[in-house]
Protein backbone atom coordinates (compact mmCIF):
# COMPACT_ATOMS: atom_id res chain seq x y z
CA UNK A 1 0.00 0.00 0.00
CA UNK A 2 0.99 3.29 -1.10
CA UNK A 3 2.20 5.56 2.24
CA UNK A 4 0.58 8.54 1.53
CA UNK A 5 -2.53 6.63 1.22
CA UNK A 6 -5.73 6.25 3.54
CA UNK A 7 -5.50 2.87 4.73
CA UNK A 8 -9.20 1.48 3.67
CA UNK A 9 -11.41 -1.09 4.99
CA UNK A 10 -10.87 -3.44 1.66
CA UNK A 11 -7.00 -3.01 3.14
CA UNK A 12 -7.43 -4.54 6.57
CA UNK A 13 -9.55 -7.33 5.10
CA UNK A 14 -6.66 -8.48 2.24
CA UNK A 15 -4.47 -8.23 5.53
CA UNK A 16 -6.44 -9.95 7.54
CA UNK A 17 -7.24 -12.90 5.22
CA UNK A 18 -11.24 -12.24 5.38
CA UNK A 19 -13.94 -10.88 2.98
CA UNK A 20 -14.84 -6.79 3.62
CA UNK A 21 -17.93 -8.08 5.27
CA UNK A 22 -16.47 -10.06 7.64
CA UNK A 23 -13.98 -7.45 8.60
CA UNK A 24 -17.00 -4.59 8.80
CA UNK A 25 -18.47 -7.00 11.39
CA UNK A 26 -15.09 -7.51 13.50
CA UNK A 27 -14.74 -3.86 13.54
CA UNK A 28 -18.29 -3.39 14.35
CA UNK A 29 -18.50 -6.02 17.01
CA UNK A 30 -21.15 -7.82 14.89
CA UNK A 31 -22.53 -11.38 15.20
CA UNK A 32 -21.34 -14.29 12.78
CA UNK A 33 -17.56 -13.68 13.08
CA UNK A 34 -15.47 -16.43 14.61
CA UNK A 35 -12.80 -15.05 17.38
CA UNK A 36 -10.00 -16.15 15.39
CA UNK A 37 -11.29 -14.10 11.89
CA UNK A 38 -11.86 -10.80 14.75
CA UNK A 39 -8.71 -11.08 16.62
CA UNK A 40 -6.91 -10.97 12.67
CA UNK A 41 -9.02 -8.22 11.75
CA UNK A 42 -8.11 -6.21 14.52
CA UNK A 43 -4.64 -7.02 14.10
CA UNK A 44 -4.59 -5.99 11.62
CA UNK A 45 -6.23 -2.92 11.41
CA UNK A 46 -3.71 -1.39 14.57
CA UNK A 47 -1.19 -2.62 11.79
CA UNK A 48 -2.42 -0.71 9.23
CA UNK A 49 -3.58 2.47 11.67
CA UNK A 50 -6.81 2.15 10.07
CA UNK A 51 -9.47 4.50 10.86
CA UNK A 52 -13.32 4.30 10.65
CA UNK A 53 -14.94 6.74 8.69
CA UNK A 54 -17.47 7.52 11.71
CA UNK A 55 -19.28 10.13 9.75
CA UNK A 56 -20.26 8.09 6.43
CA UNK A 57 -21.17 4.97 8.52
CA UNK A 58 -23.54 7.38 10.97
CA UNK A 59 -25.10 8.96 7.51
CA UNK A 60 -25.80 5.10 6.59
CA UNK A 61 -27.79 4.30 9.53
CA UNK A 62 -29.31 7.62 9.51
CA UNK A 63 -27.77 9.60 12.90
CA UNK A 64 -24.44 11.13 13.53
CA UNK A 65 -24.40 10.16 17.79
CA UNK A 66 -23.27 13.75 17.50
CA UNK A 67 -25.51 16.37 19.66
CA UNK A 68 -24.52 20.08 19.75
CA UNK A 69 -24.29 22.39 22.91
CA UNK A 70 -24.80 25.84 22.58
CA UNK A 71 -24.02 28.78 25.00
CA UNK A 72 -23.98 31.67 25.61
CA UNK A 73 -20.03 32.04 27.56
CA UNK A 74 -18.29 28.99 28.13
CA UNK A 75 -15.78 30.85 30.56
CA UNK A 76 -18.87 31.05 32.92
CA UNK A 77 -18.95 29.02 35.92
CA UNK A 78 -22.88 28.11 35.39
CA UNK A 79 -22.62 27.39 31.93
CA UNK A 80 -19.52 25.41 32.03
CA UNK A 81 -20.85 22.99 35.20
CA UNK A 82 -24.32 22.65 33.63
CA UNK A 83 -22.15 21.64 30.41
CA UNK A 84 -20.41 19.16 32.17
CA UNK A 85 -23.75 17.59 33.43
CA UNK A 86 -25.44 17.10 30.28
CA UNK A 87 -21.72 15.99 28.56
CA UNK A 88 -21.80 13.10 31.16
CA UNK A 89 -25.21 11.76 30.42
CA UNK A 90 -25.03 12.44 26.48
CA UNK A 91 -21.25 10.22 26.36
CA UNK A 92 -22.61 7.66 28.46
CA UNK A 93 -25.98 7.42 26.22
CA UNK A 94 -23.49 6.98 23.26
CA UNK A 95 -23.37 10.13 21.71
CA UNK A 96 -20.26 12.64 21.62
CA UNK A 97 -20.55 16.45 22.20
CA UNK A 98 -19.39 19.45 20.07
CA UNK A 99 -19.87 22.68 22.01
CA UNK A 100 -20.02 26.06 20.19
CA UNK A 101 -19.76 29.64 22.17
CA UNK A 102 -22.03 32.62 20.94
CA UNK A 103 -20.44 35.22 23.42
CA UNK A 104 -24.10 36.11 23.97
CA UNK A 105 -24.16 37.58 20.43
CA UNK A 106 -27.62 36.67 18.34
CA UNK A 107 -25.57 36.64 14.54
CA UNK A 108 -22.75 34.79 16.10
CA UNK A 109 -25.69 31.95 17.88
CA UNK A 110 -27.00 31.59 14.45
CA UNK A 111 -24.14 30.71 12.60
CA UNK A 112 -23.34 28.33 15.23
CA UNK A 113 -25.84 26.52 14.83
CA UNK A 114 -26.11 26.28 11.11
CA UNK A 115 -22.69 25.21 11.60
CA UNK A 116 -24.08 22.42 13.60
CA UNK A 117 -26.75 21.39 11.30
CA UNK A 118 -23.91 20.91 8.69
CA UNK A 119 -22.52 18.94 11.04
CA UNK A 120 -25.80 16.41 10.97
CA UNK A 121 -25.81 16.57 14.88
CA UNK A 122 -29.12 14.50 15.83
CA UNK A 123 -29.86 17.38 18.55
CA UNK A 124 -29.45 20.57 19.94
CA UNK A 125 -29.29 21.82 24.09
CA UNK A 126 -29.21 25.96 23.78
CA UNK A 127 -29.02 28.28 26.52
CA UNK A 128 -30.24 31.17 23.68
CA UNK A 129 -28.46 34.74 23.08
CA UNK A 130 -31.58 35.75 20.76
CA UNK A 131 -30.14 33.91 17.44
CA UNK A 132 -31.66 30.15 17.54
CA UNK A 133 -33.31 29.01 14.32
CA UNK A 134 -34.75 25.54 13.42
CA UNK A 135 -32.67 23.55 11.85
CA UNK A 136 -35.19 19.99 11.90
CA UNK A 137 -33.48 18.18 15.13
CA UNK A 138 -35.08 18.31 18.56
CA UNK A 139 -34.09 21.35 20.55
CA UNK A 140 -34.05 21.40 24.29
CA UNK A 141 -33.47 24.60 26.45
CA UNK A 142 -32.15 26.18 29.35
CA UNK A 143 -31.85 29.55 31.16
CA UNK A 144 -32.59 31.58 28.52
CA UNK A 145 -35.51 29.79 26.56
CA UNK A 146 -37.89 30.89 23.87
CA UNK A 147 -41.42 30.64 24.25
CA UNK A 148 -41.52 27.81 21.59
CA UNK A 149 -39.74 25.58 23.61
CA UNK A 150 -39.46 22.68 20.89
CA UNK A 151 -38.84 19.30 22.75
CA UNK A 152 -38.72 20.83 26.16
CA UNK A 153 -36.90 23.49 28.39
CA UNK A 154 -34.98 23.32 31.79
CA UNK A 155 -34.70 26.62 34.16
CA UNK A 156 -33.91 27.51 37.32
CA UNK A 157 -36.46 28.81 39.92
CA UNK A 158 -35.41 32.21 38.73
CA UNK A 159 -38.27 34.29 40.91
CA UNK A 160 -38.18 32.11 43.69
CA UNK A 161 -34.77 31.84 44.31
CA UNK A 162 -34.27 35.52 44.17
CA UNK A 163 -37.12 35.55 47.33
CA UNK A 164 -35.15 33.79 49.38
CA UNK A 165 -32.44 36.13 48.96
CA UNK A 166 -34.77 39.00 49.50
CA UNK A 167 -36.75 37.46 52.54
CA UNK A 168 -33.36 36.36 54.23
CA UNK A 169 -32.24 40.00 54.40
CA UNK A 170 -35.47 41.32 55.22
CA UNK A 171 -36.76 38.82 57.80
CA UNK A 172 -33.29 37.34 59.30
CA UNK A 173 -31.21 40.57 59.64
CA UNK A 174 -34.18 43.48 59.42
CA UNK A 175 -33.03 45.00 56.29
CA UNK A 176 -35.57 47.51 55.15
CA UNK A 177 -32.87 49.28 51.95
CA UNK A 178 -32.56 46.39 49.69
CA UNK A 179 -30.77 47.33 46.27
CA UNK A 180 -30.78 44.94 43.55
CA UNK A 181 -28.38 45.37 40.42
CA UNK A 182 -28.45 42.75 37.81
CA UNK A 183 -28.46 41.64 34.30
CA UNK A 184 -31.10 43.31 31.97
CA UNK A 185 -34.20 42.33 31.52
CA UNK A 186 -34.84 43.66 28.44
CA UNK A 187 -35.43 40.92 25.54
CA UNK A 188 -33.49 40.44 22.60
CA UNK A 189 -34.15 43.25 19.98
CA UNK A 190 -34.33 40.37 17.23
CA UNK A 191 -36.05 37.85 19.66
CA UNK A 192 -38.76 39.26 21.81
CA UNK A 193 -40.07 35.85 22.35
CA UNK A 194 -37.28 34.63 24.22
CA UNK A 195 -37.86 34.11 28.33
CA UNK A 196 -34.76 35.95 29.87
CA UNK A 197 -33.87 34.25 33.57
CA UNK A 198 -32.69 38.10 34.20
CA UNK A 199 -36.10 38.96 33.54
CA UNK A 200 -37.60 36.42 36.32
CA UNK A 201 -35.08 37.14 38.75
CA UNK A 202 -35.78 41.28 38.48
CA UNK A 203 -39.98 40.33 38.71
CA UNK A 204 -39.25 38.07 41.74
CA UNK A 205 -37.02 40.33 43.75
CA UNK A 206 -39.91 43.34 43.05
CA UNK A 207 -42.49 41.00 44.03
CA UNK A 208 -40.38 39.48 47.30
CA UNK A 209 -39.91 43.32 48.08
CA UNK A 210 -43.83 43.77 47.94
CA UNK A 211 -44.51 40.70 49.67
CA UNK A 212 -42.33 42.10 52.94
CA UNK A 213 -43.69 45.59 52.87
CA UNK A 214 -40.41 47.19 51.77
CA UNK A 215 -40.45 50.45 49.22
CA UNK A 216 -38.32 49.91 46.01
CA UNK A 217 -37.12 53.69 44.77
CA UNK A 218 -36.53 53.48 40.99
CA UNK A 219 -32.83 54.19 41.94
CA UNK A 220 -31.80 50.85 43.84
CA UNK A 221 -32.74 48.70 40.64
CA UNK A 222 -29.67 49.13 38.63
CA UNK A 223 -29.25 46.54 34.93
CA UNK A 224 -26.90 47.17 32.45
CA UNK A 225 -24.41 45.19 30.28
CA UNK A 226 -25.62 41.60 29.05
CA UNK A 227 -21.84 40.55 29.94
CA UNK A 228 -22.15 42.12 33.30
CA UNK A 229 -18.41 42.86 33.91
CA UNK A 230 -17.19 43.36 37.27
CA UNK A 231 -16.12 46.81 36.27
CA UNK A 232 -19.67 47.75 35.45
CA UNK A 233 -21.29 46.23 38.77
CA UNK A 234 -18.52 48.41 40.90
CA UNK A 235 -19.82 51.48 38.92
CA UNK A 236 -23.41 50.60 39.61
CA UNK A 237 -22.49 50.04 43.69
CA UNK A 238 -20.15 53.04 43.93
CA UNK A 239 -24.01 55.07 42.03
CA UNK A 240 -25.93 53.10 45.10
CA UNK A 241 -23.83 53.81 47.73
CA UNK A 242 -23.75 57.88 46.59
CA UNK A 243 -27.63 58.42 46.96
CA UNK A 244 -28.92 60.10 49.49
CA UNK A 245 -30.36 57.11 51.61
CA UNK A 246 -28.08 54.63 50.29
CA UNK A 247 -29.33 50.78 50.76
CA UNK A 248 -27.57 48.66 53.61
CA UNK A 249 -28.21 45.66 51.33
CA UNK A 250 -27.52 44.55 47.31
CA UNK A 251 -28.96 41.34 45.77
CA UNK A 252 -26.40 40.73 43.31
CA UNK A 253 -27.99 39.01 40.17
CA UNK A 254 -25.06 37.24 39.23
CA UNK A 255 -21.61 36.20 40.90
CA UNK A 256 -19.85 38.68 38.39
CA UNK A 257 -22.20 41.08 40.09
CA UNK A 258 -21.52 40.09 43.50
CA UNK A 259 -17.68 40.38 42.92
CA UNK A 260 -18.08 43.95 41.86
CA UNK A 261 -20.23 44.97 44.55
CA UNK A 262 -17.86 43.29 47.01
CA UNK A 263 -14.78 45.16 45.28
CA UNK A 264 -17.12 48.47 45.36
CA UNK A 265 -17.55 48.35 48.82
CA UNK A 266 -14.16 47.83 49.87
CA UNK A 267 -12.95 50.72 47.73
CA UNK A 268 -15.46 53.32 49.58
CA UNK A 269 -14.07 51.81 52.83
CA UNK A 270 -17.54 49.83 53.76
CA UNK A 271 -17.31 47.03 55.85
CA UNK A 272 -19.19 43.89 55.01
CA UNK A 273 -22.02 42.97 55.89
CA UNK A 274 -21.87 45.65 59.12
CA UNK A 275 -22.11 48.85 56.94
CA UNK A 276 -23.92 47.01 53.73
CA UNK A 277 -24.99 43.29 53.45
CA UNK A 278 -24.40 41.38 50.05
CA UNK A 279 -25.97 38.23 48.79
CA UNK A 280 -26.06 36.76 45.15
CA UNK A 281 -28.39 34.79 43.34
CA UNK A 282 -24.94 32.67 41.38
CA UNK A 283 -22.76 31.85 43.77
CA UNK A 284 -19.40 32.91 43.06
CA UNK A 285 -16.48 30.89 42.89
CA UNK A 286 -14.58 30.03 46.13
CA UNK A 287 -17.18 32.04 47.35
CA UNK A 288 -16.55 30.57 50.97
CA UNK A 289 -12.92 31.86 50.44
CA UNK A 290 -13.87 35.54 50.22
CA UNK A 291 -13.07 38.01 52.31
CA UNK A 292 -16.22 37.69 53.99
CA UNK A 293 -17.28 34.01 52.83
CA UNK A 294 -20.75 35.10 49.87
CA UNK A 295 -24.20 34.31 51.44
CA UNK A 296 -25.42 33.09 47.74
CA UNK A 297 -27.93 30.31 46.25
CA UNK A 298 -27.33 26.65 45.35
CA UNK A 299 -28.63 26.16 41.88
CA UNK A 300 -27.49 22.70 41.02
CA UNK A 301 -25.97 23.74 37.94
CA UNK A 302 -24.92 20.62 37.23
CA UNK A 303 -27.93 18.78 37.46
CA UNK A 304 -29.62 21.37 35.26
CA UNK A 305 -27.21 20.27 32.82
CA UNK A 306 -28.15 16.55 33.14
CA UNK A 307 -31.91 16.78 33.15
CA UNK A 308 -32.08 18.63 29.77
CA UNK A 309 -29.43 16.12 28.03
CA UNK A 310 -32.47 12.97 29.82
CA UNK A 311 -34.75 15.81 27.99
CA UNK A 312 -32.95 15.47 24.68
CA UNK A 313 -32.67 11.93 24.84
CA UNK A 314 -36.65 11.45 25.60
CA UNK A 315 -36.68 13.42 22.36
CA UNK A 316 -34.43 11.09 20.63
CA UNK A 317 -36.62 7.70 21.43
CA UNK A 318 -33.97 7.10 24.18
CA UNK A 319 -35.37 6.85 27.68
CA UNK A 320 -38.93 8.87 28.84
CA UNK A 321 -37.11 11.88 30.02
CA UNK A 322 -36.09 10.70 33.54
CA UNK A 323 -39.91 11.33 34.03
CA UNK A 324 -39.82 15.35 33.88
CA UNK A 325 -42.76 16.74 33.53
CA UNK A 326 -44.22 19.40 32.33
CA UNK A 327 -41.97 19.84 29.51
CA UNK A 328 -40.59 23.01 31.17
CA UNK A 329 -38.67 21.44 33.97
CA UNK A 330 -37.65 24.31 36.92
CA UNK A 331 -34.94 22.87 39.19
CA UNK A 332 -35.16 24.47 42.83
CA UNK A 333 -32.52 26.06 44.78
CA UNK A 334 -31.49 26.74 48.51
CA UNK A 335 -29.86 29.25 50.27
CA UNK A 336 -26.74 29.13 51.51
CA UNK A 337 -25.71 31.57 54.79
CA UNK A 338 -21.99 32.85 55.05
CA UNK A 339 -21.43 36.20 56.68
CA UNK A 340 -21.32 38.41 53.80
CA UNK A 341 -25.30 39.06 54.76
CA UNK A 342 -24.33 39.06 58.19
CA UNK A 343 -25.03 35.31 59.61
CA UNK A 344 -22.42 33.52 61.79
CA UNK A 345 -19.45 31.28 60.59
Amino acid sequence: MARDRRPTLADVAAAAGVSRTTASRALADGANVSADARARVWAAAERLRFQPDHLARSLRRGSTMGVGIVVPDVAIAFYATALKGAQEVLETAGYHVLVVNTERAAAREREAVRTLRAHRVDGLIVATSGGYEEIGVPAVFFDNTPTEIGAGAVVMENDAGVSLLVEHLAWQHGHQRIAYVGPPDAGFPDAPFVQLAARERLEGFRAAMGRCGLPLPPDYVRTSDPRLSEGVARSATAELLRLDRPPTAIVAGADTVAIGALKALRDEGRRVPDDVAVVSFDEPPYADLLDPPVTSLDRHDRELGSRAAELLLAALGHGDGGGLEPRIHRVPMQLRRRRSCGCGA
